[in-house]
């Protein structure tokens, strides 16, 4: 049995679109499977966990959305403890789809989905997990959330806020240039954002002084954002995190090498700075809004994040 969490809205309606498809397809096929669609923003953590409490045993979980509805299927499950049991499938349908980029996964819903049923498909990946220390919403300090894709602290974080509750990410959407809305609201908050200064641990040893950065950035994957390689040798099976952050770098250079960042080749830049590390702490000079896949809970000045070696059970 493949039980399919379904977010319809995922970019401007796409979803519908594409589980539509999907559907007919489970149907020919003779699959068994139930699915349950999202109603609301986070919905699907609560569909996840649900299931999951009335589902004993092995599980299999087929998310068709966008990167952010992954990450909630993903709070889910771990609300619901149970990681060792569920194997989780992806089917992507929204704006930036960085996880089915990093995974090479076809843009063809059928094809994906064929892969997904396939005896062979499956594979364990890392996780990230970060904890919320000194926040600005104190019912979220101690609190945890898990990411497969990326996580976040300063600017990265303040576009993925504003994608969320502004217009533009949906006008993008309907002119089918979903990835672009990224790259344009990156733009618009460098004209409004200002940096600060980090104290950047890595496995408890390690210490950057950061100045006035705009941006930490932790990933599981290589991209984010709709496409930017901030960390062009990211694996998702190394046991490792890969971090991007600026360091005594002007505006007017990140915008001049934010564009490098599509290909990869912003890599050594004077004040581009990357690093691996299993263990991650971040204290920043004044709160910040910090994202996990793009969703966005609070402002920080204190994070921790570690990597969960093999932690999901992919279908991929």
């Amino acid at each position: 049995m493949y039980y399919f969490i379904v977010n319809p809205a995922a970019k401007s309606g796409r979803g519908m679109q594409v589980w539509k498809q999907v559907r007919v397809e489970l149907k020919r096929t003779g699959t068994a499977y139930r699915f349950y669609l999202t109603a609301k923003e986070r919905n699907a953590s609560y569909l996840a966990k649900l299931l999951l409490k009335k589902v004993p045993g092995e599980v299999t979980i087929v998310t068709l959305g966008g990167d952010g509805t992954v990450n909630e299927v993903l709070q889910g499950i771990a609300a619901a403890g149970a990681f060792p049991r569920v194997r989780l499938g992806y089917i992507p349908a929204g704006s930036s789809n960085d996880l089915a980029r990093a995974l090479q996964l076809s843009q063809d819903p059928v094809e994906t989905l064929h892969r997904i049923l396939s005896d062979d498909s499956e594979r364990r990946i890392d996780l990230g997990r970060l904890l919320y220390r000194e926040t600005t919403t104190p019912e979220m300090n101690g609190k945890q959330r898990y990411f497969v894709v990326s996580a976040g602290i300063g600017f990265d974080a303040a576009v993925c806020e504003e994608a969320l509750r502004t217009k533009d990410k949906a006008f993008f959407n309907r002119i089918g240039l979903g990835a672009l809305s990224y790259g344009f609201l990156c733009v618009k908050r460098l004209l409004l954002s200002k940096g600060a200064d980090f104290q950047i641990t890595l496995d408890g040893k390690r210490v950057h002084a950061v100045k006035d950065s705009l941006f930490v950035a932790i990933m599981n994957h290589k991209y984010q954002g709709g496409g930017v390689m901030f960390a062009p040798d990211a694996a998702d099976d190394d046991g490792e995190l890969d971090l991007c952050f600026t360091d005594r770098m002007s505006h007017l250079s990140v915008l001049l090498t934010f564009p490098k960042a599509y290909s990869g080749s912003h890599v050594g830049t004077p004040g581009v700075r990357l690093e691996k590390a299993r263990k991650i702490r971040i204290v920043s000079s004044e709160p910040l809004y910090v994202h996990t896949d793009g969703e966005v809970q609070t402002r920080a000045t204190d994070i921790s994040v570690r990597c969960l070696p093999g932690k999901l059970r992919l279908l991929a």
